[in-house]
């Protein structure tokens, strides 16, 4: 498993995906601020945005994608000069208690499996005529995202307030069409399963938003950057799939054909710490989600995390969680 792949697994990321259809103006839609973060993308129409820490407007048109992995206030509306139009309603989604949406004007919300998602079928907008009415609707397909953010990690720790993709190329324009003619599609059935489906579709697209980042973030220097570099993501590739403590620093400075001195000061630069202390972290990371998830022993977890005896491996949980492993156990 790749680095990435193993880290969302381990912050245990999971999205929801709810529709937003706004008629002819004005309106406005405030997204408050939540502990994690929210996405957006376009899929008809036109709209404009501005972060509460900018006064940069944004226009955004269909197949324009934003997102705020960390959460972050932020402001939708049908022209610039209503950004600033005061909310009159709430609109709760999802039952989500983290996300709060304030609206001004002709917004609808719908969730994935309320049954109104039809409306929101490009298929539909297609056919639905020309009359001025369709012209002045927008549709956007929204995302929340929760993870375990109380993971001291990295990759957390860098990752952007904000993000902004346009597809530029066939490839790109052809993956997103897909991704979101699934989503609308599964949304819009009453098949078993359908919610599931949807919601990892949402994760998927989210993890694509990611890979746009790091593909545009070459010239940064930090966690996201390293996980594509062609020296130290090596090594981070290596250490998420390790499956037993087999490597040194010495090791992942020859695998990723460097010299030990040279690999250690380009990884700190990268990735905030020490190969050494990110093995161990690592390593220990892993025995946490065993502890909660599985039902392996308690030494056959030490061991695999390279501690010979269980009080050797419950100092080091106990020092890097402020807990024990059998207090992890029972959380599970």
């Amino acid at each position: 498993m790749d680095a990435l792949s193993d880290l969302l697994k381990s912050i245990q990321l999971s999205a929801k995906i709810f529709a937003c259809r706004a008629e002819a103006g004005p309106w406005n839609l405030q997204v408050l601020y939540r502990p994690q973060g929210i996405f957006h993308t376009v899929i008809q129409g036109q709209c404009y945005l501005r972060e509460c820490s900018s006064d940069k407007v944004l226009q955004l048109q269909a197949g324009d994608s934003v997102a705020f992995p960390t959460g972050g206030t932020h402001w939708i509306s049908d022209s610039p000069e209503n950004l600033d139009l005061d909310a009159t309603n709430v609109i709760k989604v999802n039952d989500d208690e983290g996300l709060m949406l304030l609206k001004t004007g002709a917004i609808s919300i719908s969730a994935t499996d309320s049954g109104a998602w039809g409306n929101t079928s490009q298929q539909e907008a297609a056919t639905a005529g020309d009359s001025p009415e369709d012209d002045q609707v927008t549709i956007l397909l929204s995302g929340t995202l929760t993870y375990d953010s109380s993971i001291n990690h990295p990759f957390l720790e860098s990752l952007p307030c904000f993000i902004q993709t346009r597809p530029t190329t066939e490839g790109e324009r052809q993956r997103h069409e897909a991704l979101t003619n699934l989503m609308i599609e599964e949304s819009s059935t009453l098949y078993p399963g359908q919610r599931l489906i949807v919601d990892h579709l949402a994760e998927v697209f989210f993890v694509q938003l990611l890979r746009e980042h790091m593909r545009n973030a070459k010239h940064s220097n930090d966690y996201m950057t390293a996980l594509s570099d062609p020296h130290i993501g090596v090594a981070l590739n290596l250490i998420h799939k390790e499956t037993d403590p087999k490597w040194t620093v010495e090791s992942l400075a020859e695998a990723s054909a460097m010299g030990r001195t040279a690999f250690t000061q380009k990884f700190v630069n990268m990735v905030g710490e020490t190969p050494k202390s990110y093995l161990t972290n690592t390593r220990l990371m892993k025995a946490k989600a065993k502890l909660q998830n599985t039902n392996e022993s308690m030494i056959s977890i030490a061991q695999g995390a390279g501690y010979a005896s269980e009080a050797a491996f419950g100092k080091a949980i106990k020092k890097h969680f402020n807990t024990t492993p059998g207090k992890l156990r029972k959380q599970s």
